[in-house]
């Protein structure tokens, strides 16, 4: 890898990233819908610590999690660790703050979480994150609950021309029945699905001497997606498990319908989920714009049990940078990162108390204002104005205001009228 000719400090760590205003913004809004969109539902926001118990989350993500975490030891020699993903964090919670809560327990987050990946990995291993738990029932209703509010949310946080596929881990554990394959390879099933590498997964098979029948069940898992899947399905597992999967799969698109959203859920057998606590159903969002999942989830009935609460649950959780990188895929930089306030105010000379207080009263009725600061003569602010395309320039005398407003006349008005709403000048609203 060639040396990056910068000093250090222009530099931040591999897998982090800045962001700019305009992202920010974006980055808040679509946090703020997804929190609304859940409350809607009857979810209650929850906060738990970046930073946890190394124990409490290999606990809950498995002993090998502690090899993607980035691990910390206080002054006092306790092992630490930042949170991977929030959904370990509230089954901490939910064992010990809510315990005594009644069930079934509706709870809503967002937070940065962190991954310790190789250096050389694109993936970025600091990002934000909003979803939803529901714990406490098991049941096709829950399911469907959750996968509807999965497509609520992230419409809310702004997603567009997604769909959500959902599968079921239990049919790929009713195919694997009786192969009796010893735990590593079990794993590593599990490991080339996820990868998607079916010639390495039908060499570890034929090694195994797997029948025929469960082989072509395993490389058949791609094209079992969109219409006639689970008809597909049904014909490829015969033992009770498979079966029984595809029956809980139609029910839940049933549901689904109901809920209005069975436009927006297509069934992919295929869906391997990256954490080995799911027990039930599984699903991703994806966007043609972006090649990685917007969103993930599942049930994952055995993790509470695990903090000494025997509960099922079932949630998810959106990858908002993902969301946002889908929202301007193909937008040039420049655009992507334009932000421009509705409106600039400058004064005249001796006037600036007067520009300040106008400045405070727009930014009253909800316009977003930038007051003139450099001393910039009238001109050139308004030139200025024009070229970042704010809506309109301001400039605040004693008792009157010159108005510029796109390419229209320069207009003089009542500095009340621009101040206080009245008149032609105050029309328009924040763009």
């Amino acid at each position: 890898m060639p040396r990056d000719p910068r000093e250090r400090w222009q530099l931040i760590p591999s897998g982090t990233r800045d962001w700019l205003p305009r992202e920010a913004v974006r980055l808040r809004e679509a946090t703020a819908g997804v929190l609304a969109e859940a409350a809607r539902w009857g979810y209650r926001e929850v906060v738990t610590p970046t930073i946890e118990y190394l124990d409490v989350l290999v606990r809950g993500e498995g002993a090998d999690a502690a090899d993607r975490l980035f691990k910390l030891v206080d002054r006092g020699g306790e092992l630490l660790a930042l949170r991977p993903e929030m959904t370990t964090p509230v089954a901490r919670l939910a064992a010990t703050r809510l315990r005594d809560e009644p069930v079934p327990l509706r709870v809503a987050y967002a937070g940065w979480v962190f991954r310790g990946r190789e250096a050389a990995s694109a993936r970025l291993r600091e990002f934000p994150q909003a979803g939803c738990e529901l714990i406490g029932p098991q049941s096709v209703d829950a399911d469907a609950e959750i996968v509807a509010l999965a497509v609520g949310a992230l419409r809310a946080a702004g997603a567009s021309g997604f769909s959500v596929s959902l599968g079921h881990v239990g049919f790929l554990q009713g195919v694997l029945a009786g192969l009796d394959l010893p735990g590593d390879d079990a794993a590593g099933v599990r490991a080339l699905l996820y990868q998607k590498d079916f010639v390495g997964l039908r060499d570890l098979l034929e090694r195994h001497r797997a029948p025929a029948d469960r082989l072509d069940a395993l490389m058949a898992l791609p094209a079992l997606r969109g219409a006639g899947a689970l008809e597909e399905a049904r014909r490829l597992v015969h033992t009770p498990e498979g079966q029984g999967v595809v029956r809980d799969l139609e029910r839940l698109g049933e549901a689904l319908a109901a809920h209005g959203v069975d436009d927006a859920v297509t069934i992919d057998l295929s869906i391997i989920r990256d954490f080995d606590y799911y027990t039930g159903i599984v699903f991703e969002g994806h966007t043609a714009a972006l090649g990685a999942p917007l969103l993930g989830g599942g049930r994952y009935d055995r993790l509470l049990d695990r903090f000494g609460v025997p509960l099922p649950a079932t949630g998810f959780a959106i990858r908002l940078e993902r969301v946002l990188a889908a929202e301007i895929a193909g937008t040039p930089d420049d655009a992507a990162q334009a932000w421009v306030p509705d409106a600039v105010v400058a004064a005249e000379a001796g006037c600036g108390a007067e520009a300040a207080a106008c400045a405070r009263a727009l930014r009253a009725r909800g316009f977003a204002v930038a007051l003139e600061v450099l001393g910039r003569p009238w001109e050139q602010v308004a030139a200025e104005a024009a070229r970042r395309g704010v809506a309109r320039a301001i400039l605040v005398g004693r008792g009157t205001a010159r108005v510029r407003e796109g390419g229209a006349p320069e207009r003089t008005v009542p500095a009340a009228d621009v101040a206080g709403g009245r008149g032609a000048a105050a029309r328009g609203g924040a763009s």
